[in-house]
């Protein structure tokens, strides 16, 4: 029993990939199209999987190492936001009172039962009017593990009542949230037949809403033409390599020439021959940027698998229903958005840990690059599109804040060395949080972890 359910529950539901080969393979198959072009289709989804994932990861390692030498070299100690690492340090604290595996375990079963919920959810769209199954499965896993940590250390209780009770609250989340964005993602899209499944989609949704109000949409930065001297601007990869060489520069004249010499070993980005300052930077800067390029061609090909074979899944098996799918997947729709929104994401960002330092804050926030990124780029293409890149400069910003000081706050609660640091969860899931700990409080029950 113990086999089978390690193979179903970790192996196979567990790999973003799998789960995406396997939507798409029953996709072609309830569109009655032959087997080989199901089998064709569900392999091309699962290698864009995990070619997304592999620009990714090498988006997180590289600039982790450059926060890493940040916070060696100044002595800075705080939270580090970033995605995975949160759900390990999840998984650690209920295995040190649960026993070995025991965080893991559960927050795989809480991903099962929130996706089952969710697929009822939308089978009863007459009543919930819920019409989006989130598929973007590297997220699905990190935010049932954390959803199966904040039930379980706020109300304490044993593995079946806390995988329910985190199941329905992640899969309301899922399909209220995606929902919501169906309508401006398919105009962000030009009709695409898919909404943003994603850590920023309450966000999303307030930029949709307030940026009209905030700015002109005649102001698409999209459709702006810069002065011929700067033209080269308007090509997304030299757009984002300029902004990723601003920022390698920044960090490197900020750290010690020590933490330098280590970025530069091989424990550090293994280039101990690039002596010169300037052709290091050039090289980070063109590997960040890089691995933003594979990851949008990984985007690209498993999306346009998703969109062919999801529409079996909707006309026969749940009519009406909306695939929800990774944010990048409107990246390549506005890749000016993409740039603006990490440049402002940046500022914000940056103010709100000069606030920190101002108020003298007992924890210190390090930032990560996956919301910095994802969040921003993906929130400014929904602003630019409905106000303008004025609306998606000033929403980027405050996002940034909100992004450093929600943390702030989940930390001091959660009582953790990581936190998400995504939009969503520096804003809701912090009321989501206050909500379950204020129960637990008035119940009497001890807080665990």
């Amino acid at each position: 029993m113990d086999f089978y359910m390690d193979l179903f529950f970790k192996q196979i539901f567990g790999q973003p990939f799998l789960l995406m080969a396997i939507v798409v393979f029953i996709g072609y198959i309830a569109m009655k199209q032959p087997i080989s072009k199901a089998l064709s289709g569900s392999l091309k989804a699962a290698i864009g999987i995990l070619i997304m994932g592999m620009g990714s990861g090498a988006l997180i390692v590289n600039f982790g190492k450059l926060l890493k030498a940040l916070q060696d070299s100044t002595g800075i100690q705080g939270a580090g936001l970033n995605t995975y690492p949160t759900m390990m340090n999840a998984y650690e604290k209920m295995e040190a009172v649960l026993g070995a595996g025991t965080g893991a375990s559960w927050g795989i079963y809480t991903l099962l039962g929130a996706f089952v919920f969710n697929l009822l959810l939308v089978a009863l769209r007459k009543y919930t009017k819920i019409r989006a199954v989130f598929l973007t499965g590297n997220v699905m896993i990190v935010q049932a593990g954390i959803s199966t940590y904040i039930v379980w250390r706020f109300l304490g209780l044993d593995m079946l009542p806390t995988v329910l009770i985190a199941a329905v609250v992640t899969a309301l989340y899922w399909g209220i949230m995606s929902t919501l964005l169906i309508k401006p993602t398919q105009a962000v899209t030009n009709g695409a037949d898919f909404t943003v499944a994603h850590q920023q989609m309450f966000m999303n949704y307030l930029a949709w809403k307030l940026a009209p109000h905030l700015g002109n949409p005649a102001d698409d930065i999209e459709k702006k033409k810069m002065p011929a001297s700067l033209s080269f601007l308007q090509d997304s990869i030299v757009a984002t390599a300029l902004v990723m060489f601003i920022s390698v520069a920044i960090i490197l004249l900020v750290i010690s020439n020590d933490q330098t010499e280590w970025l530069r070993s091989v424990a550090g980005l293994g280039q101990p021959v690039l002596k010169n300052n300037f052709i290091f930077i050039a090289w980070i800067s063109f590997i960040l940027t890089a691995s933003i390029v594979v990851l949008l061609f990984g985007v690209r090909m498993f999306v346009g698998e998703l969109m062919l074979s999801f529409k079996g899944i909707s006309d026969k098996l749940l009519p009406g229903a909306v695939a929800g799918v990774d944010c990048a997947a409107i990246f390549a729709f506005a890749p000016k958005s993409v740039v603006l929104g990490l440049l402002f994401g940046t500022v914000g960002q940056l103010l709100g840990l000069l606030g920190l330092l101002v108020m003298s804050s007992s924890i210190f926030i390090v930032p990560g690059f996956i919301p910095l990124f994802f969040d921003n780029a993906t929130i400014a293409i929904f602003a630019n599109k409905f106000g303008g890149w004025k609306a998606a400069a000033g929403i980027c910003t405050v996002n940034g804040l909100i992004q450093i000081w929600g943390s702030v706050l989940a930390v001091k609660m959660m009582d953790m060395t990581w936190w998400q640091g995504s939009a969503d969860y520096a804003t809701i899931w912090v009321a989501i949080i206050a909500i379950f700990r204020a129960i637990g409080a008035m119940l009497g029950i001890p807080v665990a972890g």
